[in-house]
């Protein structure tokens, strides 16, 4: 049997270029064309630039925007990592060499312009050098989430034809090796940690030494072969309802949404970002690798498990001066500090409460005025301050968050602690943002933006009803090209007018603010015809039981509503799965009612009296109060024995609810709501 070291060196010995591409005119060439999608992953689209185009939003592709940032920045650093308590740099000048040498590595081992290369890994240097190596070969780079199973990884290698798979743990390299013999184009896994006896793995470091013998004249032809038009990304829909979809994001698309949010919306140069949130994510790659190159920051790549209690070491040695986060991390961070605050004594709670009011009371002013009082500075300096040092966030310009909605509530504590929380629309089919909220500037509590915020980013509503509410669609150039191999579902979602239908449902105020109700495919519409949107019930609930850390409505085709009920509980750090373990809110809300319950399973076991009251009169409060009709109410609830989270797969990779999983999962709890 050939040795590991034969096959590796045979790769090498016997790399010839045999693609041939269609022009040598790039990085930067725009391929003439008058479609405006496309499904196939060699396609290209059509530009739409205005007539006066600013010399800022000029077309560029991906190389273009990183070789400036080497020639403006060449040692500022560009990459860091804490790797066995030493800090590792990557300057911008050894970024682009690194990335140029893994490219010739990816061309000897046979990747094809067009065809994928698979990312399974956490986030690393590694991560965004083997991304932009894949761009810089012709390749097409698509993330992939940790936590999918087997059959996830191969519908995702499979569909976009991926040529390698890089992965960093044997965890993840088992899940390859399972599913390889039904990848026939899947020519060599990458490990990036460690070494592999099995023939079709090599090593991060046999990778560098092949990409040392290709000659750098074969990278500049394949670079030269790119156009701005063309798909540079592929990003994985989360596959909430239905097997996930590839969106082709074009060079232009993606980098012209980075250069607004630099220009119109934010002042980034030289700052510094952790990266944590999955790179599979728009979200978090926009922000660690577009904006990043384009601002020439500092990415600081926090402990693979920093969503499991290390995030806050992290954040105190990166100091960023942007952090981005989903919704259920801010959910994560107030819960700690009112836990905190919980701990306190009586007068110190006094003192907090009495300074987050003030600061509160002037944060909420939109815009807010030039001069502050006197009471806000000193709270400021008694709570403020002194919370953002502990948790290394001082140096924070600005808290983002999207990928999911965020709730009032949770704006509302953050505001309290002087820390602004702006709101990123969109989708990944808009490459990231679409809007975003600036309460610095004009903004309306619950708004996920307006309309007027980025000039080149338009909104409509399709078929709005009296109330002005109907599907919000989108156009601009930031507007994807289409899913790979998947020409119905493209044309359903770019209609015949080229607007992007983003599925949520929401209206537009007079002002330009944008609201967003609902999901067309969340809508329940009850056996009365009512429809009926379950976000923003569900979020009412939550709002007036803080003992719930999830819930969920059910009601299609049904003549009354009932709701799925989860408890705040403590996680396991180790797996993340949820525990039995009630968390101190979750136990403090027991305790206001009587309870002296400290796990889910007293509760459910004994049909705890006090707590089941509580929850009653919760929801009776919401029906008496909150439901707009006699539909809306809600005549049945249940608590469930484990919270939703990723673990189970009851939530999608960025913390959002997998509806149809859960109803399948729980259908017998279900239905006894509706037996009687």
């Amino acid at each position: 049997m050939a040795s590991k070291k034969f096959v590796v060196d045979l790769i090498a010995a016997t790399f010839i270029e045999t693609y041939s591409q269609k022009h040598q005119l790039g990085p930067d060439y725009i391929i003439p064309t008058n479609e405006n999608r496309t499904w196939q992953a060699d396609g290209a689209v059509h530009i739409n630039l205005p007539e006066n185009l600013d010399e800022k939003y000029k077309p560029e592709s991906v190389i273009s925007i990183f070789r400036t940032a080497v020639k403006n920045s060449p040692n500022r650093p560009a990459l860091l990592i804490k790797r066995n308590d030493i800090l590792c740099e990557w300057s911008y000048e050894q970024y682009w060499y690194i990335v140029t040498n893994v490219a010739k590595g990816f061309i000897k081992l046979g990747v094809i312009p067009f065809h994928a290369v698979g990312i399974l890994a956490s986030n690393s240097p590694e991560w965004l050098i083997s991304y932009l190596a894949t761009i810089f070969c012709g390749g097409i780079p698509a993330g992939i989430y940790t936590t999918n199973s087997p059959m996830a990884c191969l519908h995702v290698l499979e569909n976009s034809s991926a040529n390698l798979v890089l992965v960093d743990s044997k965890v993840q390299l088992d899940k390859i090796l399972s599913i390889r013999d039904k990848l026939p184009h899947l020519k060599m896994i990458i490990l990036l940690e460690g070494n592999s006896d099995h023939l079709d793995v090599i090593s991060w470091q046999d990778l560098l030494l092949i990409g040392q013998t290709l000659p750098d004249e074969i990278l500049e032809k394949r670079m030269k072969g790119l156009a701005i038009n063309q798909c540079c990304s592929l990003i994985y829909t989360s596959g909430t309802t239905g097997n996930p979809k590839g969106v082709m994001i074009s060079h232009d698309s993606i980098i012209t949404m980075s250069k607004t949010l630099i220009h119109e919306v934010y002042n980034l140069k030289y700052g510094k970002t952790i990266s944590y949130l999955p790179l599979s994510h728009i979200a978090a790659l926009g922000v660690d690798l577009y904006l990043a190159i384009l601002s020439e920051s500092t990415v600081y790549f926090a402990h693979p498990d920093a969503l499991k209690g290390k995030l806050l070491d992290d954040l105190i040695l990166a100091q960023p001066t942007l952090f981005m986060a989903v919704p259920r991390v801010y959910e994560k961070i107030k819960e700690k500090l009112q836990a905190a605050e919980e701990s306190l004594s009586s007068i110190k709670k006094k003192i907090i409460k009495w300074a987050r009011k003030q600061i509160f009371k002037y944060n909420r002013q939109i815009p807010r005025p030039t001069s502050k009082p006197i009471f806000y500075s000193t709270a400021k300096a008694l709570i403020s301050r002194k919370v953002k040092t502990a948790m290394g966030i001082n140096d924070v310009e600005v808290f983002g968050t999207g990928g999911a909605p965020i709730s009032a509530e949770v704006i509302e504590f953050f505001l309290s602690y002087d820390i602004t929380i702006s709101e990123l629309y969109g989708l990944s089919e808009s490459s990231g943002s679409h809007t975003i909220t600036m309460p610095k500037l004009n903004h309306v509590m619950g708004s996920v933006g307006n309309i007027n915020t980025i000039k080149e980013c338009k909104f409509k509503i399709l078929n709005p009803n009296k109330e002005g509410i109907g599907e919000i669609l989108l156009h601009g150039r930031n507007i994807f090209m289409g899913y790979l191999g998947l020409e119905e579902m493209t044309n359903e979602a770019l209609g015949e007018d080229n607007w992007l239908r983003t599925g949520d449902i929401g209206c537009i105020d007079k002002d330009g603010f944008i609201f967003i109700t609902g999901r067309v495919k969340e809508l329940i519409i009850t056996s009365g015809g009512e429809n009926i949107p379950p976000a923003l019930i569900e979020e009412q609930i939550k709002k007036i039981l803080p003992v719930l850390s999830n819930c969920m409505l059910i009601g299609d085709k049904r003549n009354y509503l009932t709701i799925l009920l989860t408890l705040k509980t403590e996680i396991n750090l180790s797996t993340m799965e949820p525990t039995d373990e009630l968390n101190p809110i979750a136990i403090e809300w027991c305790q206001s009612v009587g309870s002296s319950a400290k796990r889910v399973s007293e509760i459910l076991q004994s049909a705890n009296a006090n707590v089941m009251d509580g929850i009653q009169q919760g929801i009776k409060k919401y029906n008496e109060e909150f439901a707009i009709s006699r539909a809306q109410k809600i005549r049945k609830w249940t608590i469930l024995p484990q919270d939703f989270s990723v673990y189970n797969g009851t939530l999608g990779p960025t913390a959002k609810l997998k509806r149809q999983f859960v109803f399948n999962k729980y259908s017998s709890i279900i239905e006894s709501m509706y037996a009687s």
